[in-house]
This record gives structure tokens, sequence and C-alpha cells, in this order.
């Protein structure tokens, strides 16, 4: 559970937030019902509806949820590279790459809300252009492009249960990416 620093309770809206991740993750978008989180949570439908005033807003707040936790994730592995001029690229790739199954479930889960309502992905899309620009400007256009789709492609396998491999090769996947980083982003700087 998400914890508010120095709180010793998590707050009711992160409790909601969990239970729906957890519901999404393991039977899909499809089973998140007020109901079903009224009787998981211990918290009535009204305050559901407090938090949350319907299913599409919980939804995004799940997502919003979900680029926050990249983006902490990101400035963690940002903190590791503090010393590597290409520091920045390999956390953004890092940070996208780094994520257990139950969060792969999740994504297919918020995919599947998401085609029935393409406006959920608003924060989503919002991330990615953000990023995409932010690799623009560290690495080029076409290396920092190519290393993101490549992380992406390698995510939407797991997500979409494509690949055993894919989960299996995380480590290897990573450590290439990084070896990758250093020699694209020397010849792009060469050019």
């Amino acid at each position: 559970m998400v914890e508010k620093k120095g709180a010793g309770r998590p707050s009711n809206r992160d409790v909601i937030l969990d239970a729906a991740d957890q519901l999404v993750a393991a039977e899909g978008a499809g089973h998140l019902t007020f109901d079903a989180l009224s009787q998981t949570t211990g918290i009535s439908k009204g305050g559901l509806l407090y938090h949350f005033k319907s299913k599409d807003c919980l939804l995004q707040a799940m997502l919003k949820r979900r680029v926050e936790r990249y983006e902490a994730l990101r400035e963690q592995y940002h903190h590791e590279f503090a010393n590597d001029p290409k520091g920045e690229l390999k956390s953004i790739l890092l940070a996208a790459l780094d994520t257990d199954a139950e969060c792969s479930r999740l994504g297919s889960g918020m995919l599947a809300a998401a085609a029935t309502n393409p406006e959920l992905l608003g924060p989503l899309k919002e991330h990615i252009a953000l990023t995409l620009q932010r690799l623009e400007r560290i690495a080029g256009s076409k290396v920092g492009k190519t290393l993101f789709y490549a992380v992406h492609g390698a995510r939407l396998f797991e997500q979409l249960n494509l690949c055993d491999a894919c989960v299996h090769e995380r480590e290897d996947f990573a450590q290439y990416l990084l070896k990758l980083v250093d020699e694209l982003t020397e010849i792009e700087s060469i050019r």
C-alpha cells in the first residue's frame, strides 16, 4: 500500500486506488465496479463516489498514478547515474523497462478500458509527448525514439503475453540497452 510520508495510514483515495489496481490486474478493467471496490475496501459506495465521481475518473486517476510512479522510478535511476553524461537517457529507458508482472496485467486491463474510451489515455499521451521531447533533446530524434520504442515494444509483448522470454531476459535486455545507449549516442555525437 502507498503511504503518505509522515502519516500512519494511507488515505482512502490511496486505498481505493490500490484496490482498483489489484482488481484490474487480477480480473481486468471490465470487473472494476464501485460495488466490487466497496466490498474489497470496506468503503461505502458513497465514499468511493466522493473520491471518484465515475469509473472513468477512477481509471484516469489510476493512469495518472502509473505515470507518477514511473517518474519517481526515473528520478531514482537518474540519481544512480548522476555521474554518467548519458544518465538521463538511461534513466528514462530503465524506468520504462522496470516493472513487474502485476504492472503488466494492470497495463493490459487499462488498455482494454481505454479501448472503450480513448479519452482516458489523456494523461498517458501527455506523458509520452513530454518524454519524446526530452529524448530528442538529450539523444537526438532517431536514437532516443528508437531505444524508447524498443523498450515499449518489449513491454507490450509482456502485457499481451506474447513473449515469455521478454520477462526472463529482461535483465540481459536492460544491460544490452545500456551498452547501446553508450554506443549509439557516441555515433550521434560524431555526426
